[in-house]
Protein backbone atom coordinates (compact mmCIF):
# COMPACT_ATOMS: atom_id res chain seq x y z
CA UNK A 1 0.00 0.00 0.00
CA UNK A 2 1.41 3.61 -0.74
CA UNK A 3 0.88 6.62 1.19
CA UNK A 4 -2.00 7.77 -0.58
CA UNK A 5 -4.10 4.34 0.23
CA UNK A 6 -5.41 2.66 3.48
CA UNK A 7 -7.18 0.33 5.27
CA UNK A 8 -9.49 0.61 8.06
CA UNK A 9 -10.09 -1.88 10.64
CA UNK A 10 -13.72 -2.92 10.10
CA UNK A 11 -16.04 -2.53 12.52
CA UNK A 12 -18.53 -5.84 13.37
CA UNK A 13 -21.15 -4.34 10.71
CA UNK A 14 -18.56 -3.71 8.50
CA UNK A 15 -16.59 -5.47 6.12
CA UNK A 16 -12.68 -4.25 5.48
CA UNK A 17 -12.91 -1.31 3.91
CA UNK A 18 -9.83 -0.73 1.02
CA UNK A 19 -9.76 2.65 -0.60
CA UNK A 20 -7.31 4.44 -2.81
CA UNK A 21 -6.92 8.37 -3.35
CA UNK A 22 -8.27 9.53 -6.50
CA UNK A 23 -8.13 13.33 -6.79
CA UNK A 24 -9.77 16.47 -5.25
CA UNK A 25 -11.17 14.85 -2.31
CA UNK A 26 -12.29 11.78 -4.02
CA UNK A 27 -11.15 7.81 -2.85
CA UNK A 28 -12.56 4.69 -5.08
CA UNK A 29 -12.97 1.53 -3.36
CA UNK A 30 -10.41 -1.50 -3.99
CA UNK A 31 -12.73 -4.25 -2.71
CA UNK A 32 -16.20 -4.50 -1.98
CA UNK A 33 -17.61 -3.41 1.14
CA UNK A 34 -20.35 -4.37 3.07
CA UNK A 35 -22.52 -3.25 5.60
CA UNK A 36 -25.07 -6.35 7.72
CA UNK A 37 -27.75 -3.17 8.97
CA UNK A 38 -30.61 -4.33 11.12
CA UNK A 39 -32.95 -4.50 8.34
CA UNK A 40 -31.26 -3.98 5.15
CA UNK A 41 -27.57 -5.82 3.76
CA UNK A 42 -25.99 -3.33 1.12
CA UNK A 43 -23.02 -4.34 -0.87
CA UNK A 44 -20.60 -1.51 -2.40
CA UNK A 45 -19.50 -2.72 -5.28
CA UNK A 46 -14.99 -2.38 -5.81
CA UNK A 47 -14.28 0.58 -8.24
CA UNK A 48 -16.81 3.36 -6.22
CA UNK A 49 -15.82 6.21 -5.86
CA UNK A 50 -16.82 8.62 -2.44
CA UNK A 51 -15.66 11.97 -1.21
CA UNK A 52 -17.04 10.86 2.30
CA UNK A 53 -19.49 12.99 3.45
CA UNK A 54 -20.29 15.97 1.34
CA UNK A 55 -20.94 19.06 3.43
CA UNK A 56 -21.95 22.58 1.83
CA UNK A 57 -18.71 24.25 2.09
CA UNK A 58 -19.92 27.27 4.71
CA UNK A 59 -17.18 27.02 7.56
CA UNK A 60 -18.73 26.65 10.56
CA UNK A 61 -21.17 23.96 9.00
CA UNK A 62 -18.01 22.03 7.23
CA UNK A 63 -15.80 22.27 10.63
CA UNK A 64 -18.75 21.22 12.75
CA UNK A 65 -19.63 18.06 10.74
CA UNK A 66 -16.78 17.04 8.15
CA UNK A 67 -14.94 13.77 8.33
CA UNK A 68 -17.14 12.28 11.43
CA UNK A 69 -18.11 9.07 9.22
CA UNK A 70 -16.40 7.04 6.81
CA UNK A 71 -17.96 3.57 6.70
CA UNK A 72 -21.89 5.01 6.68
CA UNK A 73 -21.23 7.93 4.72
CA UNK A 74 -19.79 5.51 1.80
CA UNK A 75 -22.80 3.64 2.41
CA UNK A 76 -25.09 6.36 2.00
CA UNK A 77 -23.28 7.88 -0.82
CA UNK A 78 -23.89 4.04 -2.74
CA UNK A 79 -27.69 4.37 -2.28
CA UNK A 80 -28.28 8.03 -2.98
CA UNK A 81 -26.08 6.84 -6.23
CA UNK A 82 -28.32 3.89 -6.66
CA UNK A 83 -31.42 5.39 -6.11
CA UNK A 84 -32.60 2.86 -3.61
CA UNK A 85 -35.14 5.45 -1.83
CA UNK A 86 -34.06 8.88 0.12
CA UNK A 87 -35.89 7.81 3.09
CA UNK A 88 -34.63 4.24 2.85
CA UNK A 89 -30.85 6.21 2.53
CA UNK A 90 -31.42 8.23 5.00
CA UNK A 91 -32.46 5.93 8.02
CA UNK A 92 -30.33 3.74 7.28
CA UNK A 93 -27.48 6.44 7.36
CA UNK A 94 -28.51 7.04 10.42
CA UNK A 95 -28.44 3.33 11.91
CA UNK A 96 -25.33 2.54 9.85
CA UNK A 97 -23.75 5.89 12.00
CA UNK A 98 -24.73 4.36 15.16
CA UNK A 99 -23.02 1.03 14.29
CA UNK A 100 -19.94 3.39 13.16
CA UNK A 101 -19.91 4.20 16.80
CA UNK A 102 -20.98 7.97 16.63
CA UNK A 103 -22.34 9.47 19.43
CA UNK A 104 -25.81 10.61 19.22
CA UNK A 105 -24.69 14.08 19.55
CA UNK A 106 -22.71 13.85 16.14
CA UNK A 107 -25.14 11.67 14.45
CA UNK A 108 -28.44 13.30 14.69
CA UNK A 109 -27.32 16.95 12.85
CA UNK A 110 -25.98 14.77 10.11
CA UNK A 111 -28.88 12.97 9.63
CA UNK A 112 -31.15 15.92 9.79
CA UNK A 113 -28.50 17.90 7.10
CA UNK A 114 -29.31 14.93 4.54
CA UNK A 115 -32.76 14.49 5.41
CA UNK A 116 -33.32 18.32 4.97
CA UNK A 117 -30.77 19.20 2.23
CA UNK A 118 -30.07 15.87 0.15
CA UNK A 119 -33.27 15.95 -1.99
CA UNK A 120 -31.06 18.04 -4.57
CA UNK A 121 -28.21 15.61 -4.77
CA UNK A 122 -30.36 12.36 -4.63
CA UNK A 123 -32.18 14.11 -7.42
CA UNK A 124 -28.69 14.77 -9.13
CA UNK A 125 -27.99 11.37 -8.93
CA UNK A 126 -31.13 10.36 -10.62
CA UNK A 127 -30.89 11.93 -13.47
CA UNK A 128 -27.71 11.05 -14.29
CA UNK A 129 -28.79 6.89 -13.75
CA UNK A 130 -31.87 8.05 -16.96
Amino acid sequence: MDKRSFRLNAQPRFSELRLEYVSAGRWRLTKAFMYFGDDINVVVPSGFTTDFDSVPRIPLLYAAFKGYTTQAAITHDYLYRSQAGKSQADSTFLVAMKHEGLPLRRRMPIYWGVVLFGGPTYKRHGRKAL
